[in-house]
């Protein structure tokens, strides 16, 4: 019993250990930006403690020294910088100093769509687009695996690119490098797509279109053609953007689309 209760507390000591790790990375790794909210600190001097915010013209303001320029510098950049003012100012003679970003502000990634907890996301560090998605608590009932990542190209005009959160983790995206977000992304997660399959197949029914396919894969999707089917006769439903529903004789390899309707003929013989 004892060496359980001994082994549960190493645990826990491991646990602590590595999520303060994670915290000090995050914060080594964070670049400070306007609106961002920070506490410092100096050893030996509490009076000189304060917590204070990234001004509008990118400044903090500290006793002694006055105002410093911080955006873009990551929290223990700032640390050195505030240590050798106030050492080559002659306030104090190895000063040392400990700035914490208490609240993220600056560096954000905007959530939408159907994810539990939509809003806006701090950037603490590198961060993933798969990361982001599991601090939006994850998709809602309802939402597709579908993501839609839109984010501002250096020209100032949008850019929009499309994953699949399936593909971005099973296996071969292991060999791939993960998709990183960036301040001022947004995400947006649509509706689950549908596509429906009727006729002469094993499971007719509505199905989810989770990620890209063509007919022949749909059709493998419901089971296949059933012994009655006509194998030559798949035709597509389709509606327009006019609303009208447009009849189409299709290639195994056309793509499906949200809404599609499969109808599989039967056969004559």
């Amino acid at each position: 019993m004892k060496k359980s209760i001994t082994f549960r507390k190493s645990v826990l000591v491991m646990m602590l250990m590595l999520l303060t790790a994670m915290a000090a990375k995050a914060q080594e790794a964070y670049e400070l930006g306007i609106g961002d909210r920070v506490s410092i600190s100096v050893f030996g001097q509490d009076d000189m403690s304060t917590t204070t915010e990234v001004a509008a013209d990118g400044t903090i303001t500290m006793a002694l020294i006055g105002r410093v320029d911080v955006v873009g510098l990551t929290p223990p950049e700032v640390s050195r910088l505030l240590e050798s003012r106030l050492e080559s100012e002659g306030y104090l003679r190895n000063a040392n100093v400990n700035l914490v970003v208490e609240e993220y502000r600056s560096n954000t990634v905007s959530v939408l769509g159907h994810v539990n907890q939509p809003g806006k996301i701090a950037l603490k560090g590198n961060t993933t687009l798969t990361e982001i998605v599991a601090l939006a608590g994850g998709i809602k009932s309802g939402g597709g695996e579908r993501l839609v990542l839109i984010r501002e190209n250096s020209d100032g005009t949008q850019i929009r690119e499309e994953y699949y959160l399936n593909e971005l983790l099973d296996q071969q995206a292991g060999s791939q490098p993960p998709v990183m977000v960036r301040k001022g992304d947004t995400l947006f997660v649509p509706k689950a797509e549908q596509f429906y399959i009727h006729g002469q197949v094993q499971k007719p029914g509505t199905y989810t279109l989770d990620r890209p396919l063509n007919v022949m894969q749909a059709l493998s999707v419901s089971g296949g053609f059933n012994p009655r089917a006509n194998t030559s006769g798949v035709v597509l439903y389709r509606k327009q953007a006019d609303g009208t529903v447009k009849t189409l004789d299709v290639d195994l390899s056309d793509p499906i689309r949200d809404g599609d309707v499969l109808f599989v003929k039967e056969s004559l013989f």
